[in-house]
């Protein structure tokens, strides 16, 4: 299909738009595997290669992407404590943006498709930031991973989760979400960070674009313990999308996104113009001293 911005999508909201190649590392994520790095070995090198990728890959992110978050007092709320976080999958660095940017000072683990992690060097490097492999394909691995995540949240680890199940790059509308994300916080008891990825982009000489990336944190939001355990995480599952979705629509409404088909043409700048408070977009109007809620 071909979305309103003129790019190729695929027919399925779960099917991915970049093909993962050089699967060629012989890795069985059946019940016998390690979801969570157990070697010492392996951990004291993860916290080494971390430390790295936080030096070199926030200033790259934010000089080539510009990259900003709104909403971080949300943070404060969770600080020591398990939560699983929610981000729409719409750039190659957007876990590995949340990982050692938005959450430097706690090692925040992501699920990712178990093609990635068989990639020679890449899949290393991934799973050393915190890449954890979903086995879609086993089951008693799948058992072993939910047991994994577990224990994980149960020693206060937050968990990272795309539950648009595939990577859109620069897509601006919220996909259907999965249940799997939803369904472990509700089985641990944990509340739900949602975060979305928004973009701008500025049309360049050579008639290409350079996008620019932001992130919206929403307060989070916490499982309905009076519901059935299924109830439960139906309306936990919507609740988190339909607050993404209106933020993300929001976002691209009141401003000019540098996008063809938008009507709206206000330049809005984040923090001078353009806050987020509430899970709300408020503008500053010029000339005016008071905000104005969206």
């Amino acid at each position: 299909m071909i979305d309103k911005d003129g790019i190729e999508r695929p027919d399925t909201f779960d099917c991915n738009m970049i093909e993962i190649k050089n699967v060629k590392r012989k890795i069985k994520f059946d019940d016998k595997y390690s979801f969570r790095p157990r070697n010492i070995f392996f951990r004291f090198w993860a916290a080494i290669f971390r430390g790295l990728a936080i030096c070199v890959f926030n200033p790259f992110m934010f000089l080539r992407y510009h990259m900003y978050t709104f909403g971080t007092k949300h943070r404060k709320k969770l600080r020591n404590k398990p939560f699983i976080i929610t981000c729409n999958h719409v750039h190659l660095f957007d876990d590995l943006s949340v990982g050692t940017n938005l959450f430097a000072w706690r090692k925040i683990y992501f699920t990712t498709l178990s093609k990635n992690i068989k990639r020679p060097a890449i899949g290393f490097f991934l799973r050393s930031l915190g890449g954890i492999p979903v086995p879609a394909e086993s089951l008693s691995g799948m058992k072993k991973f939910n047991e994994d995540i577990g224990y994980l949240l149960d020693h206060n680890k937050p968990v990272l989760y795309n539950p648009e199940g595939s990577l859109w790059p620069y897509y601006r509308e919220i996909r259907p979400f999965k249940r799997g994300a939803f369904a472990m916080a509700v089985k641990n008891n944990v509340p739900v960070l949602p975060l979305i990825a928004l973009f701008k982009r500025k049309k360049k000489r050579n008639g290409k674009y350079k996008y620019l990336m932001y992130f919206a944190m929403c307060a989070p939001v916490y499982p309905d313990n009076s519901l059935p355990e299924r109830e439960r995480i139906e309306k936990l599952t919507q609740q988190v999308y339909l607050k993404s979705k209106e933020v993300a629509q929001e976002w691209y409404s009141i401003q000019d996104c540098g996008f063809e088909n938008e009507q709206n043409k206000m330049k809005l700048k984040p923090r001078k113009t353009l806050f987020f408070e509430d899970d709300k977009w408020i503008v500053k109007v010029k000339g005016e001293n008071n905000l104005q809620n969206v």
